[in-house]
């Protein structure tokens, strides 16, 4: 599985995020995991999703920065990151095929 929904409960809001992993974020050190919140009028920012878990297609980019000028910047494409130029690390510039989910992130599985 390369996404999955998940729902997000902040104080008194509740919403839905697509959960996945980013390549170039993971190349930060940390395990690139993003839980972006999809097509809601309940939390900001949002972003706009297809609705495909195994080809996902959001808009707009996503762009992610972590400190000490590390930038993560892409489009998430039919289940292709394609990676800007903006991009601090070396997955500047190429496309990448999202990646599966890690088991230990997978609704109903255990540890």
């Amino acid at each position: 599985m390369k996404s999955q929904l998940i729902t997000v409960q902040e104080l008194d809001n509740t919403y839905t995020a697509l959960q996945f992993i980013c390549p170039g974020c993971a190349t930060f050190g940390g395990t690139g995991l993003h839980m972006l919140p999809v097509n809601t009028m309940d939390h900001s920012p949002s972003w706009d999703w297809n609705g495909d878990l195994e080809k996902p297609t959001l808009s707009p980019s996503i762009l992610t920065s972590i400190g000490e000028g590390r930038v993560c910047h892409s489009f998430l494409k039919d289940g292709v990151f394609v990676y800007l130029s903006d991009c601090s690390h070396d997955l500047t510039g190429t496309t990448v095929e999202i990646p599966d989910l890690p088991d230990w992130l997978l609704k109903g599985s255990e540890g």
